[in-house]
Parts: structure tokens; sequence; C-alpha cells
């Protein structure tokens, strides 16, 4: 998806208007929130799609800033995203 100086925009597949941003993400998912249940709750709305606990710890800031972590933004498309290295690979059994 990206290199050190530039990464390509998911949504348009462009990288000339993509420039390096920092990313606020949510504090908790809904699996953390919900901790009894294996999938998110119906009718649950997440107003985030990424969050701390599903972040590798080196992409996480320092407390108390760590949700505030690099990402990127594109301004054709007006998106906001990282690069896959920050998410976790999460195993989906209960």
């Amino acid at each position: 998806m990206s290199n050190d100086n530039h990464a390509i925009c998911p949504k348009c597949h462009v990288g000339t208007h993509v420039r390096g941003k920092k990313i606020l993400i949510g504090k908790a998912s809904p699996r953390m929130l919900f901790a009894d249940e294996c999938e998110e709750r119906a009718g649950y709305r997440r107003t985030d799609q990424l969050a701390i606990d599903e972040c590798t710890a080196e992409a996480l800031g320092i407390a108390p800033l760590e949700q505030f972590i690099d990402g990127f933004y594109c301004a054709r498309c007006e998106t906001g995203f990282v690069a896959d290295t920050v998410r976790k690979r999460v195993s989906r059994n209960c």
C-alpha cells in the first residue's frame, strides 16, 4: 500500500493527492465494549472504523495520545486511511 515516502489512496488508487496526517481513532472497538458478545450488537452504529485495541503496539502513540496515529489523507476523495501494517491480525474465534 505504501512506502516510506508516499501512499496510494484505497478509494481512487492514485497517490498524487495523498499526504501524511495524524488520524484520531476510537478508544475501544465494539468487541471490547461488548466483551460478553462475539459479534457486534445489532443496530449498534460504529462512528469510527479503527480503535486502539485493533492496532499494533508499534503504531500507537505514547499515552495519553495513543488515539492519534500516523496515517494518510486523500484530498481528492476526502478520505483518511492507515497503512495495512497498523491493523492487528485478529482471530474471529469467540
